[in-house]
């Protein structure tokens, strides 16, 4: 029997995503055909090797993982295994892989540059949604910075991200809420979800002020650095509580954030150069640093090696935007 892997970002319109699409593609093979696995653009190479070391692989679906070049070889290997591969994705910073990945057989990609990845399912493969599928479709584009006038929805998007951001590596939450989606249920109503949602409330408050606290402006960005024991505790609040802060300081923001084995710096920016700012980054940090970037114009991350201290990161960034971006006379 045909085994599928959902390699999926695990992030409000990440899970979404995947859950519309093995309700309306997969129920057959679903659940127990069905291997789920929630990822990180920054670990996606990882994860791959992981799934391409087992033998009964038929298909392998890739789902709001911001892929790049280095990924294409793995995706290669699993095509000379006869394995199909299918990508939705909505990352700016895919392009360049994708144009790649076109050329290569066996293949299926269903990409644009809308506001999250359930939209561009729903714009290319979904036919007909229901008013449930509607409406979670328009959840991953509030999650992912996106407007409606209903207040319902709003909430729904609100709650549904922070859970899923401030407990990264809760399994249960995560492939229960995917379980949920295909069965067509309100999961985020389940009570799990209320007693995390108010603790995520409080963290993210906690750090937003935090930011305030921390932030050093220059040339036109604030810059605050977290260390080890605050990343634990903030865990995957930072992309919310940067955009939060744009939004409240009307003004671009790097978060710098230590963490195990890695540095990620996230970035938010008012004038659209996010994602170029990662890549100006990332060229003058130290290339054994192995920096992974991607995202969007307004909102992008960069994952490099730990090789020098949290500090030291810092002064590399503040000397990075005064080469590349600050406003010469």
């Amino acid at each position: 029997m045909k085994k599928c892997v959902i390699l999926f970002h695990g992030d409000c319109d990440g899970v979404i995503s995947a859950g519309l699409y093995i309700r309306r593609f997969l129920r057959d093979l679903y659940p127990g055909q069905v291997i789920l696995r929630h990822s990180h653009p920054w670990r996606l190479a990882l994860d791959l090797k992981k799934i391409l070391s087992q033998q009964d692989i038929d298909i392998i679906v890739l789902v709001d993982l911001a892929l790049n070049i280095d990924d294409l070889s793995l995706l290669l290997e699993a095509v000379k295994r006869r394995i199909s591969i299918i990508v939705i994705d909505h990352h700016q910073s895919s392009e360049k892989a994708l144009d790649e990945l076109k050329t290569i057989g066996n293949t299926k990609i269903y990409w644009s540059t809308l506001q999250s990845t359930p939209q561009v399912l729903a714009q290319s493969v979904l036919r007909n949604l229901n008013n449930y599928e509607q409406m979670l479709v328009t959840v991953a584009n509030v999650c992912e910075g996106g407007s409606t006038e209903d207040e319902y929805v709003r909430s729904i998007a609100d709650k549904v991200k922070l859970v899923l951001a401030v407990e990264p590596t809760n399994n249960n939450i995560i492939y229960n809420s995917i379980d949920s989606i295909v069965k067509g249920e309100e999961f985020w109503k389940i009570q799990q979800f209320d007693e995390v949602y108010w603790k995520a409330k409080w963290l993210l408050s906690l750090l937003i002020k935090k930011i305030q606290i921390k932030a050093k402006s220059l040339c036109g960005w604030d810059i605050a650095t977290f260390t080890f024991p605050e990343s634990l505790i903030f865990a995957g609040l930072f992309g919310i509580a940067s955009s939060e802060y744009m939004k409240k300081a009307k003004r671009s923001v790097i978060l710098i954030r230590e963490e195990e084995d890695k540095f990620v710096i996230t970035i938010r920016s008012t004038e659209k150069r996010a994602l170029d700012t990662c890549g100006k980054l990332v060229s003058h940090i130290d290339s054994g640093s192995k920096g992974v970037f991607g995202g969007h114009k307004e909102a992008a991350s960069l994952t490099i090696r730990k090789t020098c201290t949290v500090d030291d990161l810092q002064k590399i960034v503040e000397e990075g935007l005064r080469k590349h971006l600050c406003v010469q006379p």
